[in-house]
């Protein structure tokens, strides 16, 4: 088994994107009816989170490139709404390029790094106990980001894996605007 970096992740707020209509932004079930989650399974739920507004920006984005469609072609109930969260605790570090060569990761994570062997890496990690990961965006390596440099809030995610967390996230507050979008 490989050897894995961990770190203390402290910074607040950390951001979730949801969308407007949904009850609990702290609600982690809906990670676990899709299979193709980056960081878990179907075994155990994971709260996505971003480590600033600029990568829920990139996020948002990437998801509306993806499906081809603007902003205000969107029912109000499902466009994107930023909730602001704060936790803290020990995460697997997939951010540095120490963390992702002892993830047993490519250099360039995430360019060309399937989903199976993060759910596989994230798998055995949640068993082991840790309590989430920290890595870099995948939305913004698509949006062309490659020097993953300087303070890691500005390009990357984190995933609390809420069942392991030793303090619950916490709802700072939803963000009623559109601003954060840009």
């Amino acid at each position: 088994m490989k050897t894995t970096l961990s770190m203390d992740h402290r910074h607040v707020p950390v951001c979730r994107v949801v969308r407007r209509g949904w009850g609990n932004p702290l609600d982690a079930s809906f990670s676990r009816r899709h299979g193709n989650r980056r960081w878990n399974t179907a075994a155990f739920p994971a709260l996505y989170c971003c480590c600033s507004e600029r990568v829920a920006r990139a996020v948002v984005r990437d998801l509306f490139r993806a499906v081809g469609v603007e902003m205000d072609e969107i029912q109000p109930e499902y466009q994107p709404q930023l909730a602001d969260i704060t936790w803290s605790g020990r995460v697997v570090d997939v951010s540095t390029p120490e963390g992702v060569t002892a993830a047993g990761l490519a250099g360039d994570y995430p360019r060309d790094v399937l989903g199976e062997q993060t759910r596989e890496a994230a798998a055995r990690w949640h068993s082991s106990g840790a309590e989430g990961v920290v890595c870099r965006s995948a939305s913004m390596s698509r949006a062309g980001l490659v020097r993953w440099t300087g303070p890691h809030e500005a390009w990357s995610e984190l995933v609390i894996f809420v069942d392991n967390a030793a303090r619950k996230p916490e709802l700072l507050r939803r963000r009623e605007d559109e601003d954060w979008l840009g």
